[in-house]
């Protein structure tokens, strides 16, 4: 029987885009194929001036994900992919994992008994479209069908790097085919914020496939407020726009903590505050980390 890498699954609203404040259902992966060291230093493009408080950690008394902090600077859930926290992950089966999804549901259904609103599932990481990650998908949703308790809401956060399995684009195909929302949140990473090349983290022919399985999804960049970061979001969207993305565009601030969003950058305005507005100026929708603002710096939520 196979088993499966997984940090976390929790059930909490979700925090960012399109389904902000709907109840979902969440289970981070283990591993992803970029590090976003860039995010929150102060010179996103040059590595050796970063400064990496996931590698300095001292993790040798920590037994659990959720007595992590949340890192202010590189990747927030880099935990969830650099080998030294490997041994908090959980390692179960598909059957295994669902006990564990259900139980964390009030009525264990997605479908709430008594509002008759539905719960979404959430696959998030990590980088949910690596290829073990993929399988786990199919296999868990396979037992939620068995169960006859199969989510009819799916969201997948992913960076849109990594090509569909001839299995997942059958699973897709059936699984919108008969009705359920597959939903891509697709978070291409900027070299201007994250510090990842464009050749590695913008792959439109990628995203096109995806696009070709469901035409339900958001793109959702993180942005410092840098005309870099803003022509950069321009560029990658017409290119993802010709590959047929023609979702909408959310822009969150960057800052994974409550205190950095919150931050005065002049006299009564926020960092968060002052990129919402440039965003509504150049036409996209803007997002804030809804998570942050009502459970602060806490994983898990």
């Amino acid at each position: 029987m196979s088993t499966y890498k997984y940090s976390e699954t929790f059930f909490s609203p979700q925090g960012e885009g399109t389904y902000t404040g709907h109840s979902t259902l969440w289970i981070r992966f283990f591993l992803c194929n970029l590090q976003c060291n860039g995010f929150g230093q102060d010179n996103p493009t040059d590595p050796d001036s970063w400064e990496l408080p996931y590698e300095k950690l001292d993790v040798a008394d920590i037994t659990r994900v959720e007595d992590l902090p949340v890192f202010d600077k590189g990747c927030d859930s880099s935990y969830t992919w650099a080998k030294k926290y490997r041994h908090l992950m959980h390692d179960k089966s598909a059957s295994d994992i669902c006990d564990e999804l259900e139980a964390l549901l009030p009525h264990g259904k997605f479908k709430n008994p008594e509002t008759g609103q539905e719960v979404h599932m959430a696959f998030t990481g990590g980088e949910p479209m690596l290829r073990p990650s993929q399988k786990a998908i199919i296999d868990i949703m396979g037992e939620f069908d068995r169960r006859e308790n199969c989510p009819n809401f799916v969201t997948v956060e992913t960076n849109g790097t990594t090509a569909l399995t001839p299995d997942m684009k059958k699973f897709l195909e059936d699984y919108v085919y008969y009705g359920g929302e597959w939903f891509w949140s697709l978070s291409p990473k900027l070299w201007s914020t994250a510090g990842e090349q464009p050749k590695k983290a913008i792959k439109p022919d990628i995203v096109k496939d995806y696009c070709a399985l469901s035409s339900r999804g958001q793109l959702k960049y993180v942005v410092n407020g840098s005309e870099e970061s803003w022509e950069e979001v321009r560029n990658n969207t017409a290119s993802f726009r010709e590959a047929g993305a023609t979702f909408p565009v959310w822009i969150m601030s960057s800052g994974a903590r409550k205190e950095e969003l919150v931050l005065e950058v002049e006299e009564g305005v926020t960092h968060e505050a002052r990129i919402a507005v440039e965003a509504l100026q150049r036409g996209y929708h803007y997002s804030t980390r809804a998570h942050c603002h009502v459970f602060g710096n806490v994983i898990g939520t």
